[in-house]
């Protein structure tokens, strides 16, 4: 699958003397074409690659997550969770469910949408290509 991880740059604010700030982001295609559009909207972009670049932006923190996925595979923890600030993340060896971190308890009908499940395989594939691309 097509992950693309590069340093994205928030430009400072016009006039103002602060620099820009640059942050590890992630985005998915649906080939490795160069002219290849990014569908922000695709559950790829929406749910995988937003949490990697907003919960798991760190090398120490994906590696955590990274050793949590091999536990599931090994079959010595049934389940896991990931709280984030953007998302909440249960990972099972039968998949991983996305939810975001801003819907309370009184909004379960947006829990558990069928687009924010991937299976484990496809979440693990991401978080060793991010891994590798922090460093």
């Amino acid at each position: 699958m097509p992950f693309h991880f590069f340093d994205a740059e928030q430009l400072p604010v016009p006039g103002s003397s602060a620099a820009s700030v640059f942050y590890p982001f992630c985005e998915w295609t649906p080939d490795d074409q160069p002219d290849a559009t990014v569908d922000e909207s695709h559950p790829m972009n929406r749910f995988i690659c937003s949490w990697l670049a907003s919960d798991v932006d760190d090398p120490e923190r994906c590696q955590e997550i990274v050793e949590a996925v091999a536990d599931l595979e090994a079959g010595t923890c049934p389940q896991w969770f990931a709280d984030g600030d953007a998302w909440c993340v249960n990972l099972t060896p039968e998949g991983v469910q996305f939810n975001a971190s801003n819907i309370g308890p009184e909004d379960t009908d947006w829990w558990d949408q069928p687009e924010g499940r991937f299976s484990l395989a496809v979440v693990k594939d991401a978080l060793l290509k991010w891994q590798a691309f922090l460093g």
